[in-house]
């Protein structure tokens, strides 16, 4: 497969142009293709269906606070029938899952300020 043929495939899922997979063709066109076959392997039909693996990469690219692959995998989502509600609810479940990051990466705080009182 040709890279514009990759690009143009991407350009078909996202249902707009890979903006980031082209800027890093420029730079390592490679890159491109190692990008295209982890997401492959990812994203393979397997024990997990693929409407819950967009999901579940929806809410870890918010988890993460990455806007841009969060819209991406919400436009490529919907592109695919996933409904608006199920998108909002795995970004609530990300949204609580980060709020107990928080709350556990201060339990050792938390022991402190309850010795300290």
């Amino acid at each position: 497969m040709q890279l514009s043929d990759l690009l143009s495939a991407m350009e078909n899922e996202l249902g707009s142009e890979p903006h980031v997979m082209k800027l890093l063709s420029k730079l390592k066109e490679e890159a491109v293709f190692e990008h295209a076959n982890n997401k492959n392997f990812a994203m393979k039909e397997g024990t997990i269906p693929a409407k819950y693996k967009l999901l579940i990469s929806i809410a870890v690219s918010a988890g993460l606070g990455d806007s841009k692959c969060t819209e991406t995998y919400a436009r490529v989502a919907r592109r695919k029938g996933v409904a608006v509600d199920e998108i909002m609810e795995a970004l609530l479940i990300s949204r609580f899952i980060k709020a107990t990051t928080v709350m556990s990466a201060a339990s050792k705080t938390m022991e402190f300020l309850i010795e300290d009182k």
